[in-house]
């Protein structure tokens, strides 16, 4: 029986990690030695990916001599650019509410695990209208190393004190499927065919929110 659901939030609540993969992409080609040698495959891999562990491989991917410090500065503004208004509420995935009055209705408990900065993840679930839902935010800025890193999801377990056999991560990128994973819960990707994503490790592979419901009532 589930009886906690954890939401990755960019490609799963919001569908923000296509358009970070386009705004991030249009950025490291700018500070690309050879842009033109670039791929599809390449700017996929950065997917699901944060911190110094992303700063590092956009830096070996251009071949910039820009300081890492430099780089932050452009993600950031990448970042903003995203997690405007006006660019996110369109990418809303409205059916999740189906997924989340269920699981009110049947005492799952839900929660957020998102590498996202903390004040993006709140201001993104207040003006969606979804943020009183959920017994627990978290931040992969409050750690030290981000997904694959399971450390996110055993907080959330942690926390929460469910163990993490009755625990379903809703994850749509390969590191956040391994985070998942590793922290030994059962795991359902959102699928992902716009960019070059391997989601063969999660359990089961959902085209949308109310296919996650129905995968959700199996184990009822």
């Amino acid at each position: 029986m589930i009886k906690l659901i954890v939401f990755d939030m960019d490609g799963v609540i919001v569908d923000t990690e296509y358009l970070d993969f386009q705004l991030q992409q249009a950025y490291i080609k700018e500070i690309a030695k050879e842009p033109s040698k670039l791929t599809h495959d390449d700017f996929s891999r950065l997917v699901g990916r944060s911190g110094k562990d992303l700063l590092r491989r956009i830096r070996k991917l251009s071949q910039s001599d820009l300081a890492e410090e430099e780089i932050e500065r452009g993600l950031q503004r990448v970042e903003a650019q995203k997690y405007r208004k006006e660019s996110y509420l369109p990418l809303f995935r409205q059916d999740i509410l189906a997924v989340l009055d269920y699981a009110r209705a049947h005492d799952i408990a839900l929660a957020v695990a998102s590498s996202t900065q903390k004040k993006y993840i709140f201001e993104i679930l207040t003006n969606c209208g979804i943020q009183d839902y959920f017994d627990a935010v978290v931040s992969g800025e409050d750690f030290e190393t981000s997904k694959p890193n399971p450390a996110i999801y055993l907080s959330v377990l942690n926390r929460l004190g469910i163990p993490s056999e009755q625990a379903l991560a809703v994850e749509d990128s390969a590191s956040g499927i391994a985070a998942a994973k590793k922290a030994g819960m059962k795991t359902v990707a959102y699928e992902e065919k716009r960019m070059a994503i391997d989601q063969s490790q999660a359990d089961y592979v959902a085209k949308d929110m109310l296919d996650i419901l129905d995968y959700i009532k199996s184990f009822s």
